[in-house]
């Protein structure tokens, strides 16, 4: 199996700020796996959040080439133990993990001729409806943001350390739609209760991660006092943290780049189902590609968040098409989406990183991108 990796940005249609920082590109890294005239993709929008970079994600994956290469694909199963007999090389970057794992998922629903929700849930894909998000804004992006997003029935609005709720009535004078607000771990000085009480009177379905993961004790009191369910993000990140939740949060957002890909994501979602917990599938700022692995999990969630390809002005793929805030997913092979501007460097010779693609007989080529 022969792969190729490049780092490509992406730019939103206007900048994307959260209580964690702007963010006006992103250089979000893609995976080609080729095998019997066959092609797969996969992406990682790697987050600094998370301690990840592009540079560091390409990195890994140049470590683990060799090992890769001689890997091969026949079933789902192979899959999973490709999975974790990778973590060693690539460590510590679940990024680079999620982008191998999805082109693998892609390149074997090629193979068989089904869409990667047929092989992994055993059914086709039925359209998603899905939150989208309200970054933090000047009254003047509010008012455009919120008359784009006026036909959508859930829409996310991001909060900082100020808690000021005035964006959330702001919303909800104009709209009708389903509302959630996330405060990406901001919201430490914060009366969580009490805002809770407030948010519950303006029909918010939910609080997603007012505490940084440095605070979980104080989550079990603070759930208890809250008039709304409370959903991790940050402080779930792998399949490990899913048991140290219930207590703590009535549910948690699962994310395909900080958790490793679809392999990890499927385990999160039954362990999540077995615990009762309420359960988001969501995303970074990353391409139409990315969104249909996510939409692939969020066939079996509660709440879904992939609005990440929407946000962008330069989607490198066609994949789901989003109509009133629901994503239609298509019925083909594969994760369905396919590349309409993303390049493939060519190899460089002077590069001990990079070979010609291989031919019969000929060594199996590292991956190559930008570094």
């Amino acid at each position: 199996m022969n792969f190729d990796a490049v780092i490509h940005p992406l730019h939103p249609r206007s900048p994307f700020r959260v209580s964690h920082g702007d963010r006006s590109e992103v250089r979000n890294v893609f995976v080609r796996v080729r095998d019997a005239g066959i092609t797969g993709c996969g992406e990682a929008s790697p987050n600094a959040v998370y301690g990840e970079s592009s540079d560091s994600v390409l990195a890994r994956l140049h470590h683990a080439a060799d090992w890769l290469c001689g890997q091969v694909v026949r079933s789902a199963s192979d899959i999973g133990r490709i999975w974790a007999e990778s973590w060693p090389m690539l460590a510590p970057s679940r990024a680079a993990q999620c982008a191998m794992d999805l082109a693998l998922w892609d390149w074997l629903g090629h193979l068989e001729g089904r869409s990667v929700a047929e092989l992994a849930l055993g059914a086709k894909p039925h359209p998603v409806p899905t939150f989208c998000t309200i970054g933090l804004s000047t009254p003047e992006e509010l008012e455009r943001k919120v008359s784009e997003l006026r036909s959508c029935p859930l829409i996310k609005i991001k909060s900082d350390a100020a808690a000021d709720l005035s964006t959330v009535r702001f919303v909800r004078a104009r709209t009708t739609a389903r509302l959630a607000v996330d405060a990406n771990c901001a919201w430490g000085g914060a009366n969580i209760p009490a805002l809770s009480q407030e948010l519950a009177a303006l029909g918010v379905a939910f609080i997603e991660q007012p505490l940084p993961p440095s605070q979980h004790a104080r989550m079990p009191a603070i759930l208890a006092a809250s008039a709304l369910p409370i959903l991790a993000d940050e402080s779930c990140v792998a399949t490990e943290d899913v048991e140290r939740m219930p207590g703590h949060f009535s549910g948690f957002n699962i994310k395909l780049v900080k958790c490793g890909g679809l392999t990890p994501a499927l385990g999160m979602l039954r362990r999540g189902r077995e615990l009762g917990l309420r359960l988001m599938v969501g995303c970074m700022l990353e391409s139409s590609l990315l969104i249909s692995a996510g939409a692939v999990v969020a066939q079996q969630t509660d709440f879904a968040d992939l609005d990440g390809a929407w946000l962008l002005r330069d989607d490198p793929f066609a994949g789901p098409r989003l109509e009133g805030g629901t994503l239609h997913l298509p019925d083909t092979p594969g994760l369905g989406a396919g590349s309409t501007t993303l390049v493939w460097d060519p190899p460089n010779p002077a590069s001990p990183l990079e070979t010609p693609e291989s031919q019969p007989g000929s060594p199996s080529p590292r991956p190559r991108g930008i570094p």
